[in-house]
């Protein structure tokens, strides 16, 4: 189950049915796994803030920015989006391996 929720990324990517549902949120599962592999980090929970229960803002950013490139975008914007949303999660990337 993802930490950002279905009805947080349908409206972040302007959808406003319920078929795709079942396909969004295999997507953002993913979404959410690969900026957790990005960050070197087992999952996202480590980041949710106990006080409001989110995620930072950037890294739920870049995490809809990855699900964007998998939903919504061409093959050359993809490459585009996920350049970016790499640029949103690497101030919490743990483990460089430098």
């Amino acid at each position: 189950m993802s930490i950002i929720t279905i009805e947080q990324a349908k409206q972040n990517l302007n959808v406003f049915h319920d078929e795709d549902d079942a396909n969004l949120q295999l997507l953002l599962d993913g979404a959410e796994d690969e900026a957790s592999q990005y960050l070197g980090m087992e999952s996202l929970n480590a980041l949710v803030d106990q006080a409001t229960g989110k995620l930072p803002a950037s890294v739920t950013t870049g995490v809809m920015i990855l699900l964007q490139s998998s939903y919504q975008a061409s093959p050359d914007d993809a490459l585009k989006l996920r350049n970016a949303a790499e640029i949103k999660l690497t101030p919490y990337r743990i483990g460089w391996g430098i």
